[in-house]
């Protein structure tokens, strides 16, 4: 009995610990370490230690369902022209009264599913662990950045890759003057290098993709630098896949469709070479990142329906080279939903647009209706209409 009731007291310690951590976490916002600590407590033990584990990882579910669903509430992309469309008299549709926030589009109604959740992943072009920045102009360019749509009400989860060269107003934070921010033109990619290269950095690229999407809301982000590719890869036990374009100058049996076994640093090669020396090399490479993290994502959803540890053990691999605003029960809620969601590797999507030579480097505009229709198949249901006074 003795031994029973030390143990008891052992578990509760351990919940203790895992509530206080996670209360800690809401109010600081600073979450990326704690994290793994967190969830190395959850899984560590066994036998009982694992049962209250699991007691506190329901709970915390609850919690990060409510958070997420409480993020952005309200909010919606506001599309051109078309949101503001309102039925007037003498329009042909008249059984049914005209809603705020309705679109017309292709003679169909549409309106912005709040039920989504989606989370800015952003991949920086530094190989080593997170720091802060040196200088305004450190903080790391963000050569991938990939919004994951996650949509509980079709349990699947959709991608939409952003070209780096898009050009959009890039706000030069740690430069201001007279307390003004600098505010140039240029690729979307460079947003991320000014600030501090920790959450300022972040939180300067999440608004610069929110913009270019119209005000899209997102409830989250993660940076990680390129570093964690090689690592990240081999807990998977690496990538297999079709070589897209012939790179036999990073690797001499790279031709174009040749079949190959990523681990280590031939992923980080695959993800990130390009020749800058070759117009549009950048889009060239997206496809490659496309196809790469299509193939990772399905192979560490198997992984990990194998080996429930799998996410912890990512997530401690990942933790030094990562800045994230996932709180620990938001990130414990979508690790146990998205295992059972379907996704393709042709739901990720890319931009369409023009790509043309500055002065200096390329420039990527965008095709705004081809941007628009895009949103409206991914972030948008169509409404099921009923007669007005029924």
């Amino acid at each position: 009995m003795a031994e029973r009731s030390q143990e008891q007291r052992k578990l509760e310690q351990i919940g203790k610990r895992l509530q206080k951590a996670a209360d800690e976490e809401r109010r600081h916002r600073r979450k990326k370490r704690v994290i793994a600590n967190i969830l190395a407590w959850m899984f560590a033990g066994a036998g009982a230690l694992v049962l209250i584990a699991l007691v506190s990882v329901g709970v915390l579910i609850i919690s990060g369902r409510n958070n997420l669903r409480k993020q952005n509430l309200g909010a919606a992309p506001v599309l051109p022209a078309a949101s503001e469309e309102t039925e007037t008299e003498g329009s042909p549709d008249t059984s049914y009264e005209w809603e705020e926030g309705w679109i017309r589009y292709e003679d169909k109604i549409y309106e912005y599913n709040d039920h989504i959740l989606t989370f800015l992943i952003m991949g920086i072009d530094k190989r080593t662990p997170v720091r802060e920045a040196k200088d305004a102009t450190d903080g790391g360019q963000s050569d991938a950045l990939f919004l994951v749509v996650v949509n509980p009400d079709l349990k699947d989860i959709k991608i939409i890759a952003v070209n780096r060269d898009t050009m959009v107003d890039i706000y030069m934070y740690g430069l201001e003057e007279n307390n003004v921010t600098p505010v140039i033109k240029g690729q979307i990619t460079l947003q991320h290098g000014f600030g501090d290269g920790l959450e300022q950095s972040c939180e300067a690229e999440v608004k610069a993709v929110s913009d270019l999407f119209y005000g899209l809301p997102i409830n989250g982000y993660a940076a990680i630098n390129m570093g964690a590719i090689s690592e990240m890869t081999e807990l998977v036990g690496g990538v297999d896949l079709t070589v897209m374009e012939d790179l036999t100058q990073v690797h001499s049996d790279w031709t174009q469709g040749a079949f190959v076994s990523l681990t280590g640093e031939d992923a980080y090669d695959y993800v990130h070479y390009r020749d800058t020396t070759v117009f549009e090399s950048a889009r060239g490479r997206l496809e490659r990142q496309k196809q790469f993290l299509g193939v990772l994502v399905n192979k560490a959803k198997a992984a990990t329906k194998k080996d429930i540890t799998l996410p912890v053990q990512m997530y401690q691999q990942l933790a030094k080279y990562m800045v994230t605003d996932i709180s620990v029960d938001e990130a414990v809620y979508l690790a146990t939903q998205v295992l059972d969601y379907h996704f393709d590797v042709g739901e990720i999507y890319t931009m369409e647009g023009t790509t043309i030579m500055g002065d200096k480097f390329e420039e990527f505009y965008p095709d705004y209706e081809a941007l628009k229709d895009l949103m409206i198949r991914v972030f948008y249901r169509e409404v099921e209409l009923e007669e007005s006074g029924n």
